[in-house]
């Protein structure tokens, strides 16, 4: 059974929108910037993709204003949200949940705690959930998932999942992630980071670039939102997820993972890797990772040249987020007939070919999508997306 998703909202480097982020994408710029939110003297990069701190992002997030973020995860997905709404109102409803996908959640409240020794005096990876159950009058099924940077993909078959057994008529699903020092050192210390912007399946990429930001979709019964006069924006056929356990960091080079999540979500959609016209990869400028994900793109699409896309080049690996974003951008993108290109790829690496699109922008009149996600501790997600007819 297909599910709906009818209201898209994110907030990224680029700023509040996802139609600001999917027009940045389509012209090929990007939003990796030397960092300012903390110092990176000394470390193995300066870059990232940081979310402005402009007035329309802290108006949208204080929107909410009788539940009031107090934590930047918390108050970039309340941005997202209030870019997804637009001018829909929510009523509150036991038949709507909240799931959302973080690897930090609220982490920088309790840094200073941590670094003093003492336990966290909350749950502190839950908290942008509830701000957003909150917010949304979500009286339904309320948690979060955290599955490394699969975190939002799981949150979204989560929510399919709820909405396919009739748990909830609709489901409020949140990717989030604040960049703070903790995070970029503990990258730094895998030495995961390029010094120039990630440049996906590229000869000269030697690394990811970090990013913050999140994305909200409400999803709901294709049903319920016929009854609600709403035209789904896309249609969520299939999820599938699958872990490899290879390594603590490194994904499985046979790409058996992702390559098990993939045939899983064609699976559960009803469809063949032959009905699949765009491939959007987790693509985070790793040797290992763009090197695993070209294994994939061979054995599922038998060297069939399904056109692959990225957006990490131009918004940074935003970790728990990641995978909501890229849904994000895939559904809009799959709205608008277009393909966007891999930003910040020239030329692409023969040992990790891939398809990609390259520049700018592509007309594409496929309407069925596969997206990628790859987490740390072999964690392995696919969704699969339908342009409604």
């Amino acid at each position: 059974m297909s599910a709906a998703i009818t209201s898209i909202g994110a907030v990224t480097g680029f700023g509040l929108g996802i139609e600001v982020t999917v027009g940045a994408l389509l012209e090929g710029r990007t939003a990796i910037r030397p960092v300012t939110r903390f110092p990176t003297a000394g470390l193995c990069s300066s870059l990232a993709s940081e979310v402005p701190d402009n007035v329309d992002l802290l108006a949208a997030a204080a929107g909410f204003n009788q539940h009031p973020a107090t934590d930047r995860a918390s108050q970039l997905l309340l941005a997202a949200l209030a870019d997804a709404l637009g001018q829909r109102i929510l009523e509150p409803t036991r038949r709507r949940g909240v799931v959302l996908g973080t690897t930090k959640g609220a982490l920088e409240r309790e840094l200073s705690s941590h670094e003093r020794g003492l336990l966290p005096a909350e749950d502190v990876l839950g908290s942008p959930a509830r701000a957003l159950a909150a917010a949304t009058g979500a009286r339904g099924p309320v948690y979060t998932t955290a599955a490394a940077c699969a975190s939002s993909a799981v949150a979204l078959g989560e929510a399919l999942a709820l909405v396919e057994e009739g748990g909830c008529d609709e489901v409020v699903v949140g990717g989030t992630e604040a960049l703070h020092a903790f995070v970029y050192q503990g990258f730094h210390a895998l030495k995961a980071l390029s010094a120039a912007p990630a440049a996906p399946f590229d000869v000269s990429r030697n690394g990811l670039s970090l990013g913050e930001g999140a994305a909200v979709l409400i999803v709901e019964s294709v049903a319920h939102a016929r009854a609600q006069g709403r035209r789904p924006i896309a249609l969520i056929e299939g999820f599938g997820s699958a872990v490899d356990g290879f390594d603590q960091t490194a994904p499985d080079p046979s790409g058996s993972g992702l390559l098990a999540a993939c045939r899983r979500a064609l699976a559960h959609a009803g469809v063949t890797a032959h009905d699949i016209d765009r491939y959007h990869a987790h693509g985070t400028a790793t040797v290992q990772n763009d090197r695993m994900e070209a294994v994939v793109h061979a054995s599922l699409f038998a060297n069939r040249p399904v056109p692959v896309c990225a957006i990490k080049g131009a918004v940074g690996h935003t970790l728990g987020a990641a995978a909501a974003l890229d849904i994000a951008v895939c559904a809009r993108t799959l709205a608008r007939k277009v393909l966007p290109p891999v930003v910040n790829l020239r030329r692409i690496d023969a040992s990790a070919f891939v398809p990609a699109v390259i520049g700018v922008g592509q007309a594409s009149p496929g309407g069925l999508a596969l997206i990628a996600s790859a987490g740390f501790g072999g964690i392995n997600t696919a969704v699969i997306l339908r342009r409604p007819g």
